[in-house]
């Protein structure tokens, strides 16, 4: 199966994108933290109670990389079957 590069830059894309335009979950028990990502949640910024004094906007963010390349995966997969789906719908459409 070939990789079709330009699904996979759009996948990515659109992970990366899911951190800001959707809304993340908030925990409150234990460490204060807020994730984002979807389908799974990849992306976790930790809320200290006090500040730490970092000038560096990264401090206090996790990211799974493990998450974000399974996310990358499924919204190719959707979007390669998607287009998939909608070419042989409109191929058989035209032999009719």
């Amino acid at each position: 199966m070939k990789i079709n590069y330009r699904i996979f830059n759009i996948s990515t894309w659109l992970t990366v994108l899911s951190v800001l335009l959707l809304p993340g979950k908030v925990y409150n028990e234990g460490i204060s933290r807020t994730e984002y990502g979807f389908p799974f949640r990849f992306f976790t910024q930790y809320h200290p109670g006090h500040s730490t004094g970092h000038p560096w906007f990264m401090a206090g963010v996790s990211i799974g990389l493990g998450a974000f390349i399974i996310n990358v995966l499924m919204i190719y997969f959707f979007i390669h079957v998607g287009i998939y789906i909608k070419n042989r719908w409109s191929s058989s459409r035209v032999e009719q």
